[in-house]
């Protein structure tokens, strides 16, 4: 049935086969309490309850800080991973969002809110690279989007993507006093503040919890943005980056002005990797 598994521990293995949007909404009707399905591209992904006790405390945590800022009756709405968004023809549980003005209340008929000014995802091993790539292209197709949020669980690192005209900006807040700012919903809270519900990333665990350390996931999620070219056999030569090399990328990509020339785009990588990204680029059609 194209149906697909996702546990917070194990890695997800897509299915080739695709089912319709009324046939994924008749999936939903025959699940069990507590049982969630996302669906993207034709696919049903299962959402399965289990794994790290950090990511439910996390969604917990950033969940209420972000509901206790607004005032009573405002225009703004905080949902948990129990809400179902509709992002075009996709249907997703993000972990935290939240929804202003009429896109408040769900739809009746597709039992979904339609769209979202904040989201917020908790990462997890099995999920980064759907939460990274297919998720977010559909998620910043959403006009409203304003402010999209990753969050790790395994260190003190957060991600935010800002929504700057047509474009996207990104931000690594940094440091003891880090601060997570979303102005469009004007909420702003320190990292410490959710950091705190997993009591081996707080404050004062030591230095190694304020570390942060980059990973080749998030090079090929920023370039992703830039529209830098992608396929696996490129993906497989940025899995080889180290955390420095990952850094230096990293700051190399935000830095770019514009749709990034081939040029550029292997000037990012290391030296050592560049000749091997010539042939990749040209086994894969790019010029």
């Amino acid at each position: 049935m194209g149906v697909t598994s996702r546990d917070r521990t194990m890695p997800v293995a897509l299915r080739d086969d695709f089912i319709r949007l009324d046939e994924y909404e008749r999936l939903c009707e025959a699940v069990e309490e507590g049982e969630r399905l996302e669906y993207i591209d034709g696919q049903v992904i299962r959402m399965m309850v289990g794994g790290s006790t950090a990511h439910p405390a996390l969604t917990q945590r950033l969940d209420n800080l972000i509901g206790d800022r607004f005032a009573p009756g405002g225009p703004c709405a905080s949902f948990r991973e129990t809400m179902r968004l509709q992002a075009g023809t996709a249907r997703f549980y993000p972990d935290v969002s939240v929804a202003c003005g009429d896109t408040v209340e769900p739809d009746p008929e597709t039992k979904s809110v339609n769209s979202a000014t904040v989201i917020l995802e908790v990462l997890s091993p099995s999920a980064e690279r759907c939460d990274r790539g297919r998720k977010w292209l559909k998620y910043k197709a959403l006009p409203d989007l304003r402010h999209f949020v990753l969050v790790a669980q395994d260190q003190r690192r957060v991600e935010v993507f800002h929504r700057q005209g047509s474009g996207w900006h990104y931000q690594l807040p940094q440091g003891p006093d880090a601060i997570l700012r979303l102005d469009a919903i004007g909420v702003e809270m320190r990292l410490d503040e959710f950091y705190s519900a997993i009591p081996m990333l707080a404050t004062e665990a030591g230095d190694l919890a304020a570390q942060v350390m980059f990973a080749p996931a998030q090079v090929s999620g920023i370039a992703g943005m830039k529209s830098f070219p992608s396929s696996p056999d490129i993906d497989a030569l940025v899995a080889e980056m180290d955390a420095d090399e990952c850094e230096s990328a990293i700051a190399s990509i935000v830095g770019l002005v514009g749709t990034p020339s081939m040029e550029e785009w292997k000037s990012v990588l290391p030296e050592r990797l560049q000749d091997r990204l010539d042939a990749v680029l040209g086994a894969n059609g790019y010029d």
